[in-house]
């Protein structure tokens, strides 16, 4: 462990998580969270852009040139992504709670003259009467006072009833994304109806800025946000939340912003985020629409997995360091 690395502790996951977690099927999972990365390559067969001899077929997945498979998403995202086996369970329990077996319940046929079922809309949790555990919470984190309040402001942060921390993202001036972050436990969701394709982001305070960051997690766009306001260089820039290693909710964001001329992609720096990370640059680069586009990899300094840890790291340097050091720490970034 590195000398001043924030204390993390064990996750766990409970039944209901992974039950609904090995219920997904690992072609559903990737239409969702990395459609530019299949294809179909036969009937009722697809397999993967970069490895096609990755093939996924009737719920299973079979590497044929590394020679194992698996039946389901946790299977891939342990063997090939990187995740260990509660991460993965923990995100696809998040976003696939309701999800069902394959075929368990096949669709109904269409019938003429009904219209189909539309998706459930989103619905923000209640709001509590203040913000206070929400604010102590994310200061907790090392998070910005002027920063928090900023968003609490634009309504893209606020504190359910619940006690959880919600952040929101916006299509214009109607929520379109939700997801809760507990504030006294390790819970994490989004809200029913959310879509990752207007995820949240924390706009820069200029207008006609074109640079684009993307972190993982709202917590590590709050963070980054911070950094650079401590390093005092008066970056500014949208800082967009990917909700997880998927593409979508940047491939979206890039279409809503042609101004965008330069992105810097901040994911978690373990072999997941980096093979995501990878990942996303040939989407990018195989896209005639983005070929002009500057593309950096920015992981977290100090050699952190994130950008909250990374911000925790710092502060704690700070904190240990007489006062005319402290200029020298925040150099580092």
């Amino acid at each position: 462990m590195r000398k001043n690395q924030p204390f993390k502790p064990l996750e766990v996951v409970n039944g209901n998580e992974l039950l609904a977690a090995y219920k997904v099927d690992l072609l559903e999972y990737l239409k969702t969270h990395e459609p530019n990365s299949i294809r179909k390559c036969g009937k009722d067969e697809y397999c993967l852009v970069d490895h096609d001899s990755l093939k996924i077929s009737n719920g299973k997945w079979n590497w044929f040139s590394r020679g194992f498979g698996g039946h389901n998403a946790v299977d891939f995202l342990v063997k090939v992504r990187g995740y260990s086996e509660v991460a993965a369970i923990k995100l696809l329990a998040d976003d696939f709670g309701d999800a069902k077996p394959r075929n368990e319940h096949p669709p109904p046929k269409a019938v003429i003259g009904k219209t189909a079922k539309t998706t459930k809309p989103l619905t923000l949790p209640p709001a509590n009467v203040n913000n206070d555990r929400a604010v102590a919470y994310l200061r907790g984190r090392g998070i910005d006072n002027d920063i928090i309040k900023r968003c609490i402001a634009a309504g893209t942060l606020y504190e359910s009833r619940s006690h959880n921390v919600v952040f929101v993202g916006f299509d214009g001036d109607k929520p379109k994304f939700a997801c809760e972050r507990g504030t006294m436990d390790g819970y994490k969701k989004d809200v029913a109806g959310s879509s990752k394709a207007f995820s949240f982001c924390l706009p820069p305070e200029k207008v006609g800025c074109t640079v684009l960051i993307c972190c993982e997690a709202p917590i590590d766009v709050l963070s980054a946000a911070t950094v650079s306001k401590m390093a005092g260089h008066g970056w500014d820039g949208y800082r967009l939340s990917l909700g997880g290693i998927g593409s979508t909710a940047l491939m979206s964001f890039l279409e809503r912003h042609p101004e965008i001329t330069s992105v810097r992609l901040s994911l978690d720096n373990d072999k997941a985020g980096q093979d995501a990370t990878q990942r996303i640059i040939k989407e990018l680069l195989s896209d005639s629409r983005y070929s002009g586009l500057k593309i950096t990899v920015a992981p977290a300094p100090m050699g952190a997995k994130d950008y909250n840890e990374a911000l925790q790291a710092i502060q704690q340097l700070n904190r240990n360091k007489s006062k005319p050091d402290r200029q020298q720490a925040v150099n580092l970034l």
